[in-house]
C-alpha cells in the first residue's frame, strides 16, 4: 500500500484574494469584493452558525440511507472485521496516509458496489472557482466515471470525502451532553474546518444541480456523516470505525443502494454530454450568427438587418462563455402552466454565495419551445403560506402594463422539492414550533438589521437568536425566526429580457437615464399594480438593449433602457386583508443602498420615499466609482459611506457617514469636508436631492417628538425632582464636603441663566420638500432636467472611466479576521482611518453581500 509524509491539506490560502465578486459574485462590499479564501470561508461558518443539528447515527442511516425494497439489514455482504486496521495507529499516520489507506480498503473490499473512492488533494479542479483552485481530499464517483487525473472533478461527485489527521481537535462538530455544551465548536482550528466543509458544499451545489449532498468526514480513526441542503446540515455522532467498521461499511453499503434522486441529485435537471444532441445543440448555438445585432447604443443602418425578434451580440456572447466553459451543461424543467418546458443551460452567469440561504443562480438559456434566448433564475425561496413567488408578482406587473419591468415566461416550484433540515430540527425540540402556515408571516428574504448578541444555544436547544440570521434571507424583526430553521422549495422563473450590469453604462448622462426609467417603472408598480419593490439596488437596476422607432420618421434605433428586476421581496402597498403579523418583515432590501430610515428604525414599513433615497444611494455609488470627481479615494468613500454601520443597543444601525449626509448636512464631502463635485449636471443632481431628503427626516423626527410629548402626562415639560430633605449623600469617590458645595451653588445666586430653546419645527419651504417625496413625480423632474441640462457651468461630456476601486486596494477592514479576532470580535471591532473617523464600524460579515443577481 503506498504511503507518503505529505502534510495536512491547506485550509486556507491567505495570499490569493479575488475581485470583482468572482467568489462573492454581485457583491457591493469592499471588503467582500477583496476577500481571501480564509475569509470567505470564516463568513461561511458565520452565516451558518446553529444551523447544524445532530442526528444518532442509527436514525441518520434509517432516515436517509433506506433499504430498497426487497432487501433488509440481514442481507448485506460479510465484511471483515480487519478492514481498517491499517488506519489504527490514528494520528502517528500522516492525512495522506489517512486518505490513502482509507481509500484502498473501501474500493479494494468493494464496500460500494458500482461506487469508487477517488482522491484529489493535489490538484485543482480545470473548473475556476474563483481563482481559489481548491482541493478536497476525495469524492465518491460511479464506478464508470471515476477519475483518473487526480482532480476533484466537482460536477462528478456524489459524495464528498473529507480526511483530517487530529481527533478531536480538526473535528468541527461537539458530541458533548452537557448542559451548555454546543454542537459547534467555538476553537479556532475547529471553525476552520467548518469552513472548509461549508465551502466544499456550497461548490457543488453551485457547480451541480442539488437538492441535498451528503459528505463523510474521516478524522483520525473517527467518522461523521454529514447532510447539507439550503436550511442547514444534519451531522451524526462521531464513530471510531476502526473499532467498528460494520457500522460504516453498512453505512457505504447502504449508500452504494441510493438512487441519484436519494443522494440528492435534482431530477429535473438532466446532465448533458458530448454525443448527446442538446449538446450539440448548444455548440451550434453558441458559434457566430452573421444575423446577431450589434448591442451598441446607436442609430441602425439601413443595410443592417432588423428581425421581429433579433438576438443582440451581448446575449449569445454570454451564452457562448457558459458553453465554452469546462462547467457541466443541462436540461432543467420548468414549470409552465400545466406542462413543463425545457431550457439549455452551462454555467451560471450569476450566483449567490452562501449555503444556508436562496443559493441564487442565474442563466442565460436557451427556451426550446420559443427557440430564443432567455434570463432562467433557479433559487430555493422561502417556502411560506402568503409570500407570492416572483413569477406571480410579474405577471400581475406585465398585466397592468407596467413599463421597464421583466417580461414572464413562465415560473414555479420545482418537483416539490424542499429541503428536509427543519423537519429534523423540528422533531428534536420540546415542543414544537409554530407550523409554518402561522409563522410564514413573519419570515422573509431579504437582509435585515439583527441582533448580535452572542447565542446560547446548545446542543439539545438549537434555538437562535435574531443574531444568526442570515444576510442572504430575510427575517422577522418581531423574532419568530428564531425558532425555527427556515424552510426552502426549489423554484424556477424564466423571463424574456437577457440585460447588462448597470456598470456597463455608458455616460453620466445615460446612468441618470437609466435610473429614469427604473424610477418610472417603480412608480407605475405603485400606481398600476399597487405593489412596491422594496429592494431597489445596484444589482436590481440592469441595462436592457433594445429596438426603439422614432416617433416621427420610424427610423431604427438601439436605445439602452433601465430594467427594474427582481420583484421576489416586492409586496402590496396595502395588503386587502391585514395579517396578525406582517407577511414579510418591514425591513428589506441590499444594505448598502436602503434609506436611513430603514437602517435606523425597527421595525419599519418601506415607503415610497425610502425606495427614492434607495435611488439616490445607487446613483451615488456607481457615479463615485465609475465618474470622473474630485473623490481621490473612491474605495474609502464607498467603504464609509454604504459599508459601514454603528451598534445602538446591540442592534445594527446606519452607517456614521450616510446618516450625517442625508439627515444632518444634506451635502456631499471628501477629505477635509471639500465638497465632493463631478464637474457635470451630477452635481445639480444631488444639490437637488439631498436637502429633500433631509427636510424629510426633519418633518418626520419632528412629528415623532410631538406624538412622544403628547403621550406623555407632561407634554413638552419634564419634571424637575422635589428637593430631598435628607443630609446629601454621594456614591463612594463622590463625596464633597457639604459646605463647599453651598458655597459653589451660591454663586449662581440671582444670575438665572436660561438656555434658548431649539426650535425644530420644520419650516413651510422643508414642509413642502418632505410632500414632494410622497410620490416619485418631483424626483424624476429633477433627474428629467439634469439630463437635458447644457448650461456654461454644468453640461455632459465623456465622463465615464475604468473601475476607479483599485486592483490592489486593502480595504480598511477585511471581510474576516483569519486567526485573529473571531467572527463575533470581528463584527464589533472599530475600523481605523476612515471607520474611527465616522464613528463606525465595518459592514457586518452577514451584511456584506446581496442577495440578487448583480449581473444578467
Amino acid at each position: 500500500m503506498p504511503l507518503s509524509n505529505a502534510a495536512s491539506t491547506p485550509i486556507a490560502f491567505e495570499k490569493s484574494t479575488v475581485r470583482h465578486g468572482r467568489h462573492f459574485q454581485g457583491v457591493n462590499s469592499i471588503g467582500a469584493e477583496f476577500a481571501t479564501l480564509g475569509q470567505v470561508r470564516l463568513a461561511a461558518v458565520e452565516d451558518m452558525a446553529h444551523k447544524a443539528v445532530r442526528m444518532e447515527v442509527a436514525e441518520f442511516q434509517d432516515t436517509f440511507f433506506p433499504l430498497p425494497e426487497g432487501i433488509t439489514a440481514d442481507k448485506h455482504p460479510q465484511w471483515p472485521a480487519d478492514i481498517f486496521d491499517g488506519l489504527a495507529a490514528g494520528d502517528k499516520l500522516t492525512e495522506q496516509d489517512i486518505q490513502t489507506r482509507f481509500a484502498y480498503a473501501v474500493n479494494n473490499s468493494n464496500l460500494m458496489p458500482g461506487l469508487k473512492i477517488s482522491t484529489s488533494s493535489e490538484k485543482p479542479d480545470i473548473i475556476d472557482m474563483g481563482n481559489f483552485k481548491q482541493k478536497p481530499d476525495a469524492a465518491i464517483f460511479k464506478a464508470d466515471s471515476v477519475p483518473t487525473d487526480g482532480r476533484p472533478h466537482w460536477a462528478d461527485q456524489l459524495v464528498t470525502v473529507e480526511f483530517k489527521r487530529y481527533y478531536p481537535s480538526q473535528d468541527p462538530f461537539d458530541d458533548d451532553d452537557g448542559k451548555d455544551a454546543k454542537l459547534e465548536s467555538d476553537a479556532e482550528k475547529r471553525k476552520e474546518v467548518r469552513g472548509q466543509l461549508i465551502d466544499y458544499a456550497e461548490l457543488v451545489f453551485r457547480i451541480q444541480h442539488r437538492t441535498a449532498l451528503f459528505m463523510i468526514l474521516v478524522i483520525n480513526r473517527h467518522v461523521r456523516v454529514l447532510r447539507w441542503d439550503r436550511s442547514g446540515t444534519v451531522v451524526t455522532r462521531a464513530f471510531d470505525y476502526v473499532d467498528t467498521p460494520q457500522l460504516l461499511c453498512e453505512i457505504l453499503w447502504r449508500i452504494s443502494l441510493l438512487s441519484g434522486e436519494q443522494l440528492g441529485m435534482d431530477t429535473s435537471a438532466t446532465r448533458l454530454y458530448p454525443n448527446d444532441r442538446d449538446y450539440k445543440l448548444m455548440d451550434v448555438l453558441a458559434s457566430d450568427w452573421p444575423s446577431d445585432l450589434a448591442s451598441e447604443d446607436r442609430v441602425l443602418k439601413p443595410d443592417e438587418c432588423i428581425k421581429n425578434d433579433p438576438v443582440f451580440k451581448h446575449v449569445r456572447e454570454k451564452f457562448r462563455e457558459a458553453v465554452c466553459s469546462a462547467w457541466p451543461r443541462y436540461r432543467v424543467e420548468v414549470p409552465d402552466g400545466d406542462g413543463v418546458r425545457i431550457f439549455l443551460i452551462g454555467s451560471p452567469s450569476f450566483y449567490a454565495h452562501g449555503m444556508a440561504c436562496r443559493g441564487t443562480k442565474g442563466y442565460v438559456a436557451w427556451d426550446t419551445k420559443a427557440r430564443r434566448f432567455a434570463w432562467l433564475k433557479d433559487a430555493w425561496r422561502l417556502d411560506y403560506e402568503r409570500m407570492e413567488p416572483e413569477g406571480v408578482i410579474l405577471s400581475k406587473l406585465n398585466a397592468k402594463g407596467v413599463v421597464n419591468v421583466p417580461t414572464l415566461v413562465c415560473h414555479g416550484d420545482i418537483r416539490n422539492q424542499k429541503t428536509r433540515t427543519p423537519d429534523i430540527w423540528e422533531a428534536q425540540q420540546p415542543v414544537r414550533p409554530s407550523t409554518p402556515s402561522s409563522t410564514a408571516a413573519s419570515v422573509s428574504p431579504s437582509p435585515t438589521l439583527v441582533d448580535p448578541s452572542p447565542s446560547t444555544a446548545s446542543s439539545t436547544s438549537l434555538k437562535r437568536t435574531l443574531g444568526e440570521i442570515d444576510v442572504n434571507d430575510k427575517h422577522d424583526s418581531e423574532g419568530s425566526e428564531a425558532y425555527t430553521l427556515r424552510r426552502h422549495a426549489h423554484y424556477r422563473i424564466v423571463v424574456q429580457e437577457v440585460a447588462k450590469p448597470l456598470s456597463e453604462f455608458l455616460s453620466g448622462q445615460h446612468l441618470v437615464s437609466v435610473i429614469m426609467d427604473c424610477v418610472e417603472a417603480h412608480r407605475d408598480a405603485v400606481t398600476k399594480a399597487n405593489v412596491v419593490h422594496r429592494d431597489v439596488s445596484g444589482g436590481n437596476i440592469l441595462i436592457l438593449p433594445k429596438v426603439v422607432y422614432d416617433e416621427n420618421d420610424g427610423s431604427p434605433s438601439v436605445t439602452w433602457k433601465g430594467l427594474l428586476a427582481d420583484w421576489e421581496l416586492s409586496k402590496p402597498i396595502h395588503d386587502p386583508e391585514p395579517l396578525l403579523r406582517p407577511r414579510q418583515p418591514p425591513r428589506t432590501g441590499t444594505w448598502q443602498f436602503l434609506s436611513v430610515g430603514m437602517l435606523t428604525e425597527n421595525p419599519k414599513t418601506v415607503e415610497i420615499p425610502d425606495e427614492l433615497k434607495s435611488y439616490l444611494h445607487v446613483l451615488l455609488y456607481f457615479a463615485v466609482r465609475y465618474l470622473n470627481s474630485d473623490c481621490k479615494d473612491p474605495a474609502e468613500f464607498i467603504e464609509s459611506y454604504f459599508d459601514s454601520y454603528t451598534l445602538q443597543g446591540g442592534i445594527y444601525k446606519c452607517g456614521a457617514r450616510k446618516r450625517e449626509v442625508i439627515k444632518t448636512t444634506g451635502k456631499l464631502t471628501v477629505g477635509d469636508g471639500e465638497p465632493l463635485t463631478f464637474g457635470s449636471p451630477m452635481d445639480y443632481i444631488f444639490s437637488a436631492l439631498l436637502p429633500l431628503f433631509k427636510a424629510h427626516y426633519k418633518v418626520l423626527d419632528h412629528s415623532k417628538r410631538k406624538d412622544a410629548a403628547s403621550k406623555s402626562p407632561f407634554g413638552n415639560i419634564r419634571p424637575m425632582p422635589p428637593p430631598s430633605s435628607r443630609p446629601s449623600s454621594a456614591a463612594p469617590g463622590a463625596r464633597r464636603r457639604a459646605g463647599d458645595i453651598a458655597a459653589l451653588k451660591a454663586l449662581t445666586a440671582g444670575k438665572i441663566i436660561l438656555a434658548a430653546p431649539v426650535d425644530d419645527t420644520p419650516t413651510p419651504e422643508e414642509q413642502q420638500c418632505a410632500e414632494a417625496l410622497q410620490s416619485h413625480d418631483f424626483v424624476l423632474g429633477i433627474l428629467a432636467n439634469a439630463y437635458d441640462m447644457d448650461t456654461e457651468e454644468l453640461k455632459w461630456g465623456d465622463d465615464k472611466v475604468e473601475d476607479r476601486v483599485p486592483e490592489d486596494y486593502k480595504p480598511q477592514v477585511p471581510l474576516a479576521n483569519v486567526r485573529g479576532a473571531s467572527a463575533r470580535t470581528m463584527k464589533r471591532r472599530k475600523t481605523t482611518g476612515v471607520g474611527a473617523a465616522y464613528g463606525g464600524y465595518s459592514l457586518p460579515i452577514r451584511l456584506t453581500r446581496s442577495q440578487v443577481p448583480k449581473a444578467r
